[in-house]
């Protein structure tokens, strides 16, 4: 992955840093710190599960967490 390839997730990033660190967000969330970073800053799409689970854990629809994943048919 290029790094024009990236999206910054800012609402996510924005939610995230209220929420505290990358690493008590993804303990609060089954999954890593790294793995927080690397969502916030575009590296990797979550799994559905998790993003519905990151998306329940900060009271925020789907669709403003991850703005750049697209529905697929």
């Amino acid at each position: 992955m290029t790094k024009k390839d990236r999206v910054i997730r800012a609402r996510f990033k924005q939610l995230r840093k209220k929420a505290g660190t990358q690493e008590k967000v993804g303990r609060d969330n089954g999954v890593t710190g790294t793995m927080i970073r690397y969502i916030e800053n575009g590296y990797v799409t979550p799994s559905g599960k998790l993003m519905l689970k990151l998306s329940n854990y900060f009271g925020e629809p789907l669709q403003e967490l991850f703005p750049d994943v697209a529905e697929t048919e």
